[in-house]
């Protein structure tokens, strides 16, 4: 009887490791897709910062070759 309880006992504590094991992988797939999803996010926020920035720097010095540097 004795060895049955704690049989019991072991499989009782094995299923709970399992299911924390099981919430612990989903916990931290979740926030792997959150953590790609932001890394993404903020590429795509410099590139098109960078791209403003491209486009900005090429019409000021059209402007101020137009302005000063009449031909």
């Amino acid at each position: 009887m004795r060895a049955e309880l704690i049989q019991e006992l072991q499989l009782l504590q094995n299923s709970r490791a399992n299911k924390f094991d099981d919430f612990t992988d989903r916990f931290r797939s979740s926030v792997d897709q959150v953590t790609e999803q932001v890394h993404s996010s903020v590429l795509n926020r410099g590139k098109m910062l960078l791209l403003l920035e491209k486009g900005l720097n090429f019409s000021l010095i059209r402007r101020f070759k137009t302005k000063f540097f009449k031909f």
